[in-house]
């Protein structure tokens, strides 16, 4: 394709498996995009389905659409790193085959990396919707990082603001400089962080370039049935993968007072997982486990710490709510409204 006047390529790049409800939804969101110079890459992971027809049959109607398939399935991660591998042009995003993307996401991740040179990639928002397409959430960022407009950030900041809260950026939701992914990044490597691989990139980045945020929900974040992530949440009763992308970073602070408030908010945030482990735990009746799990959750520096911010002051009551509940067996009608309620 030839690129437009005055204007960066990017390369959109879609890895793909077994997505053929809602892949035409993601290409035609792609393909509708005002920033029009651009390509898009759906690199199939060896579908079952139809999902590598339907891709034929976008790149047969509009030449930014380019088609590659992987001779056997490589993992997701392995797609990724694919991805990494074919990215081209001068900025790059990876695009879920599930979502759905704003008109000017594109325009608008491209003109804040024009305006900021000094930036390794930019990140967007996201409102979350069903297996319909229904919209539910609106996901912001933590209050302490929140600006009047689009910000750049460096990594403390950041790394900060995911002890306390997590992972709240959307992979989906990012677009990078092309050489940052591919020749900086280059593998998107689950071997040691599995499913949270994608937080260890987004850190990879801050510990070279600062990052811009654009606050608004620029992409529709599938939450489904058939999405990893809804499967994830209610089965899991081992440690998230997310902390262990936390406590390899956490091994450079060793020794560093100036880190202490941040251990301090992790603590909240282990316990926050160790908490959604033992619901799992007592939903499955394995009561006596889910306890084992909460034994901290009574210590006075606990409590006390709870007392301090209302988040915490919930986690400690939901904490306590699991801990009371695991005392007793429960019926299968109680098990299927605290499912409910605790998922939906």
């Amino acid at each position: 394709m030839q690129e437009i006047k005055n204007t960066p390529l990017v390369c959109v790049c879609v890895p793909a498996y077994n997505s053929e409800k809602t892949l035409p939804a993601t290409l035609d969101s792609i393909l509708e995009q005002t920033y029009r110079n651009l390509t898009v890459l759906v690199v199939d992971n060896a579908s079952t389905d139809a999902t590598a027809g339907i891709a034929d049959s976008y790149a047969a109607r509009d030449a930014r659409v380019r088609v590659e398939r992987c001779a056997e399935n490589v993992g997701g991660e392995g797609n990724f790193t694919r991805c990494l591998q074919l990215a081209s042009g001068d900025y790059t995003a990876i695009y879920h085959s599930d979502d759905v993307y704003e008109p000017a996401m594109v325009e608008e991740q491209v003109a804040f990396l024009e305006a900021h040179p000094e930036a390794g990639a930019v990140f967007a928002m996201a409102q979350s919707i069903d297996e319909r397409g229904t919209p539910g959430r609106i996901y912001r960022l933590p209050p302490e990082l929140r600006r009047d407009s689009p910000a750049l950030y460096g990594f403390d900041e950041i790394f900060r603001a995911v002890l306390k809260h997590g992972n709240f950026f959307f992979c989906p939701g990012v677009m990078a400089r092309t050489p940052v992914y591919r020749d900086h990044i280059r593998v998107w490597d689950a071997s040691g962080f599995n499913t949270s691989a994608d937080l260890d990139v987004w850190l990879r980045i801050l510990k070279r370039w600062p990052v811009g945020i654009i606050d608004k929900p620029l992409l529709k974040y599938r939450i489904s049935p058939s999405s990893f992530s809804f499967y994830a949440a209610r089965g899991k009763t081992g440690p998230h993968d997310l902390l262990k992308v936390l406590e390899a970073y956490l091994k450079d602070l060793d020794g560093n007072s100036a880190w202490d408030a941040a251990r301090t908010d992790y603590s909240f945030l282990v316990m926050k997982d160790n908490i959604n482990r033992a619901f799992n735990l007592l939903i499955g009746e394995k009561r006596s486990e889910a306890r084992s799990l909460l034994k901290g959750i009574f210590a006075p520096a606990r409590l006390l710490g709870a007392l301090k911010s209302f988040p915490r002051f919930k986690t400690v009551l939901y904490g306590c709510l699991v801990f009371s509940l695991s005392l007793f067996p429960m019926g299968d009608i109680l098990k299927k409204f605290l499912f409910r309620a605790r998922f939906n």
